[in-house]
């Protein structure tokens, strides 16, 4: 062989003159280029010979459907929402007695005040949750309670502001002992003031009149403590609040607004426009009922409506609540023992304040009841219940002529008769 042939059989002069190594190398990289072929390769074959999911499901014969979720336009405006809720409305819901307003649209104002009534919850049985407390020791309280605020002219709403305040708290709590009655009212009275009160009384004011028993720093602690218990809901629709508002409402359906009903639909209920001399008559029935525990067994709405009952009537009471006769049945036959006792008490006059405005006396809590009324009149409910008759007692006792309406001319007068 000549040498020009073995030049050629051995490749380039380049490739010849390559360190051993480096000849190595580029084998040991062929030889994984390969490798990664063969592994290309394979995969190739396997993605060939698997099958679908659908295809395995469609061989065994097993049939999906696949949920399409349709094309739903979005609104342009959700207001239509609005009054959706979770609360399911109640089963027979009272009928709207607010006229229209201009400042307010009437049916959400009355739903809110109707939707309170039924949040808002205090128990009539609380009591056994504390074994050291007495529905005499309840009493006692609130008619302390009033005589603070008529010495400090705290008005109505703040005085059953402080008392539903009360009976939440103790409706929550458990084994408070008599000790903390007194401490919890007053903290309870300084809470609501603050709410109500354009002026309220200084807190120095408050432990003042606890003649030592509770000092200013009791009564802030307490104060955090009684809010945390009633998960700072503090806004409540009182008794008086809906006294307030039936009273409002009879006196619109008295005038009809006939002389000028722009007027009238512009200032209604922003203005009180009832006689003030019925309102505290009404007021002084529904002071008696709160000393009492029974009361906590119906709702505020419906002892207004009970008493507006006894002191007009009973058909204006169902016109201005949105209740039936029914509904009221059972709190007007309890509430009969008091408005028998109150009646004998005789009229109620207003109580004249200095630097209280002349049209503002009335909302002034007073101390217009006490625990002896409060006593004749358990013992009239303790005989009703004592007696077999299926006809309360107490109803039997009132005669016809305080139970018939007065006449229209004269209810009339009776709600627009301002006494100053």
């Amino acid at each position: 062989m000549s040498q020009i042939q073995r030049r050629q059989k051995n490749g380039p002069l380049s490739n010849r003159m390559k360190p051993a190594i480096l000849r190595a190398r580029k084998r040991k990289n062929s030889e994984n280029e390969d490798h990664v072929k063969e592994g290309k390769q394979s995969r190739i074959e396997i993605s060939e010979m698997s099958q679908p999911l659908g295809d395995v499901t469609s061989s065994l014969n097993v049939e999906r459907e696949r949920s399409v979720t349709p094309d739903v336009p979005v609104p342009e405006t959700w207001n239509k929402f609005r009054g959706l809720t979770c609360i399911l409305p109640p089963l027979n819901p009272r009928k709207l007695p607010l006229p229209k307003f201009n400042w307010a649209d009437q049916d959400e104002v009355w739903s809110l005040m109707c939707s309170k009534d039924r949040s808002y919850v205090r128990r009539s049985d609380y009591l056994s949750q504390h074994p050291s407390l007495q529905a005499r020791m309840r009493a006692i309280l609130l008619d302390w309670l009033t005589e603070v605020c008529e010495v400090h002219k705290l008005h109505r709403e703040t005085y059953y502001l402080a008392t539903d305040y009360i009976d939440r708290y103790l409706t929550a709590s458990h084994d408070v002992p008599k000790q903390q009655l007194q401490l919890i009212g007053i903290t309870c009275l300084f809470i609501a003031s603050k709410i109500e009160e354009i002026y309220p009384p200084k807190l120095s004011d408050f432990s003042y009149v606890t003649d030592g028993a509770c000092t200013d720093k009791e009564i802030l602690e307490k104060e955090l403590v009684i809010l945390r218990k009633l998960n700072w809901d503090l806004s409540p629709v009182t008794s008086n609040c809906w006294l307030n508002t039936y009273l409002q409402v009879a006196q619109q359906l008295a005038q009809e607004c006939k002389e000028d009903e722009n007027s009238c639909e512009k200032h209604a209920f922003i203005i009180p426009q009832y006689s003030p001399l019925t309102f505290v008559q009404v007021a002084r029935l529904l002071d008696l009922c709160t000393l009492d525990m029974s009361s906590l067994n119906y709702s505020p709405s419906i002892l207004a409506a009970s008493a507006i009952c006894y002191l007009l009537s009973a058909s204006l009471a169902c016109k201005v609540s949105g209740y039936s006769i029914e509904d009221l049945q059972e709190c007007c036959d309890w509430m009969a023992a008091f408005f028998i006792t109150v009646h004998e008490m005789g009229s109620l006059q207003l109580k004249a304040f200095s630097q209280i405005p002349q049209d503002d006396i009335h909302n002034i809590q007073t101390h217009s009841v006490d625990l002896d009324a409060l006593e004749r009149a358990q013992m009239r409910v303790n005989q009703c219940r004592s007696s077999s008759s299926r006809k309360s007692p107490q109803m039997s006792e009132v005669s016809a002529a305080l139970l018939t309406p007065p006449k229209t001319d004269e209810k009339s007068r009776q709600l627009t008769d301002y006494t100053g």
